[in-house]
């Protein structure tokens, strides 16, 4: 599933291909008949398809940005058109879910069987194209973005630590499953967490609430760094992922624990185990993140 570092560099690679572009058209593939002559939704879509068409249609793309691993496309129409409530801004949100892929295409022709969704722009040659396998995915358009995005934790790139650290302390949860909850923090998933952690030295069975402020700061600056760190190698291409100009990221290279269950850890050389925790696959290394005791920091020592 992609999540923050990719969503990001997917927002980064979209923007300046679409900033300031109008829609000029929706066509979808999937859209069917309720018998009565009406268009049903395809299961992707949180709205009716005629809600959908006419809100993007006519609308002029103002900003797009990340939220957790939510694009937003915020929308805005000349004094001649109308949003979906007045002239207030609405919102197109995509949760790419565990395959959706945006793409820019230079073409208006759905290039796979399973592309649902093409923007056509006033930009002369360029069209947007959404993909998605398995369909997992969500848009919706919306006027009430905190409505809909609202119970979202805050983002880890922004937090401060001072709150991070009164997050943990009143948690008494896995330090695993806890950074997977999206109301914790938003934008991480399970490669993130497994590789922040191995990053910090933690056990990702550990209790939150147990961290000191000490090993709290540590999984604070390692959770940041990897996040950055993937961000700018592109994010992690492990299945069918590419940003929106298609190009693969390359921080699956540099994975530490992930998928990489029986061989040895490049720091210590003990083999890498997979435990399952809140339901999904977990990897870690069982010398450099004990469960109990100290943490083992990059250099070998212990505190």
């Amino acid at each position: 599933m992609p999540e923050l570092p990719e969503v990001e560099n997917i927002v980064r690679s979209v923007k300046p291909l679409v900033l300031g572009r109008r829609i000029t058209g929706v066509e979808w593939r999937w859209s069917g008949s309720d018998g009565s002559g009406q268009l049903t939704a395809p299961r992707i879509l949180r709205n009716s398809v005629p809600e959908f068409n006419k809100a993007l249609c006519g609308a002029r793309i103002e900003e797009v940005s990340r939220y957790g691993k939510n694009i937003v496309f915020r929308l805005m129409r000349d004094m001649e058109g109308r949003n979906m409530e007045g002239n207030a801004p609405c919102y197109l949100l995509i949760h790419l879910g565990m395959t959706g892929r945006l793409t820019c295409e230079d073409t208006p022709e759905f290039r796979s069987k399973h592309t649902h969704m093409v923007l056509s722009l006033d930009e002369p040659g360029r069209w947007l194209h959404y993909t998605d396998i398995r369909r997992f995915s969500r848009l919706r358009v919306t006027n009430h973005l905190q409505q809909e995005l609202g119970g979202l934790g805050p983002d880890p790139l922004e937090i401060s630590f001072e709150d991070f650290f009164q997050l943990l302390r009143s948690r008494r949860a896995m330090l695993k499953s806890l950074l997977l909850n999206q109301q914790f923090l938003r934008g991480i998933g399970n490669i993130y967490a497994d590789e922040a952690l191995f990053q910090a030295g933690i056990h990702p069975s550990f209790w939150a609430s147990r961290l000191t402020r000490k090993r709290a700061l540590g999984l604070y600056r390692g959770m940041r760094e990897i996040l950055e760190l993937a961000i700018e190698r592109g994010g992690s291409s492990i299945a069918n992922y590419v940003d929106a100009q298609g190009r693969a990221g390359q921080f699956q290279l540099l994975h530490q624990v992930y998928r990489r269950t029986g061989q040895p850890c490049f720091r210590c050389g003990a083999r890498i185990r997979k435990m399952l925790i809140a339901s999904r696959s977990t990897h870690f290394c069982p010398r450099c993140q004990r469960k109990a005791g100290g943490v083992v920091f990059r250099n070998g020592s212990s505190a």
